[in-house]
């Protein structure tokens, strides 16, 4: 019975190793899955050769203890290995079979790789590594420094949206100052629009700002308003500043009056919509959701248009309901609204497979409606 055991067989074959170190340095080396399987494969058929201190190994023989791979396909494998420098091959004027392959390459660039992470093991530690792995060493310095630069100037840029951190403080140490409290978030993302957006220097928005606290104005909306005519009208001096307050701002001594009187967002969003935003009721709410919710203009579109696509009849309410989930959920950029729309179509489409499958009749769908444009009436009329 023991002379027949299989499994004395398959001992007697032996078994296939690679050095773990060549996964630990695979994304280094680039090397992928294939290329350690065919790494795997040719160790394994250079442990099949005799004698062992040969160096290098024939492709024929590769061929031998692995029949799944045919001659194309192992040319194509080696050829990868060979672009990478992880392995060489000789006698180039011989046929496919006869060619030998060696592996010094992968073992030089592991030895280096090592050295490099653990120097100590040099005989005389970093003046006995190889100018080659110092070379090595210096370029991976030099790649770390510019990522972390990269890295700080994207942090930078992200943090400040493009806004000197120190104007931003101090502006914002001014307000502080000026309104005997803490800058509310309100004030400090009109103030990044300001000196980001709109590009005001911070001399000019201190002046602005004396000028708006002296008048009691300290709502950040009617604030903006008054950057906005400034950077239209180029004002970048003192004198030109007291006129402008002089002439537009003290007339009446009523500026939210005045900016009532004229507002293209507003008037944008009311065309758009179909919607008669003309009511100070209406105007408020848009204005919360401008000001008060932190949203930009672009989004309360975005919401007005959903309103129009899923409606017969919009309303504010919808486009209320539709900001206040964005809000909860932290989505403020339109690609976040185009991604939760696509993930809930798809769980939408889940949905009612499940239901056919099932069996069970799927609900009627009441999320997209035919919306009617405003003056549809008007215009079949005419027609």
């Amino acid at each position: 019975m023991a002379d027949k055991c299989a499994l004395l067989e398959m001992m007697r074959w032996g078994s296939v190793n690679v050095p773990g170190i060549i996964f630990e340095y695979s994304k280094e080396l680039d090397l992928t899955t294939d290329d350690i399987g065919m790494i795997t494969t040719i160790l394994y058929a250079y442990q099949q050769s005799k004698p062992l201190y040969h160096t290098g190994v024939e492709m024929g023989k590769i061929l031998q203890v692995c029949p799944c791979l045919s001659k194309q396909k192992l040319a194509r494998k080696l050829a990868r290995l060979q672009r990478l420098g992880i392995i060489a091959l000789s006698q180039p004027g011989k046929g496919t079979v006869d060619k030998t392959i060696y592996i010094e390459p992968l073992l030089d660039k592991l030895e280096c790789l090592i050295i490099r992470d653990h120097p100590q093991l040099s005989e005389q530690g970093e003046k006995a590594v190889p100018a080659r792995v110092q070379e090595i060493i210096k370029d991976y310095q030099d790649q770390i420094e510019q990522l972390q630069l990269q890295l700080q100037e994207q942090q930078l840029h992200n943090n400040n949206n493009g806004v000197n951190q120190a104007d931003f403080k101090k502006v914002a140490d001014f307000i502080a100052e000026k309104t005997g409290s803490l800058i509310s978030p309100t004030m400090v993302a009109e103030l990044r629009r300001w000196l980001g957006d709109m590009a005001l220097k911070p001399e000019i928005l201190l002046c602005m700002l004396e000028l708006c606290f002296e008048r009691n104005i300290k709502n950040p909306r009617e604030i903006s308003h008054i950057a906005t005519d400034i950077k239209r009208y180029a004002i970048t001096s003192l004198d030109g500043m007291e006129v402008y307050f002089s002439r537009f701002v003290d007339r009446g001594n009523n500026l939210a009056q005045r900016v009532q009187a004229f507002d293209p967002d507003l008037i944008e969003f009311g065309a758009f919509t179909g919607i008669d935003m003309g009511a100070e009721a209406r105007r408020r709410i848009y204005q919360k959701w401008r000001y008060d919710w932190g949203f930009s203009h672009a989004m309360i579109m975005k919401a007005g248009e959903i309103m129009c696509q899923r409606t017969k009849s919009g309303g504010l309410e919808y486009v209320d309901s539709v900001l206040s989930n964005w809000m909860s959920k932290e989505i403020r950029q339109l690609e976040q609204v185009e991604a939760e729309m696509r993930s809930y179509k798809l769980l939408k489409r889940k949905n009612a497979d499940g239901s056919q499958r099932s069996g069970s009749k799927p609900k009627p769908s009441v999320d997209y409606e035919i919306y009617i444009p405003p003056n549809a009436e008007d215009i079949k009329t005419k027609v």
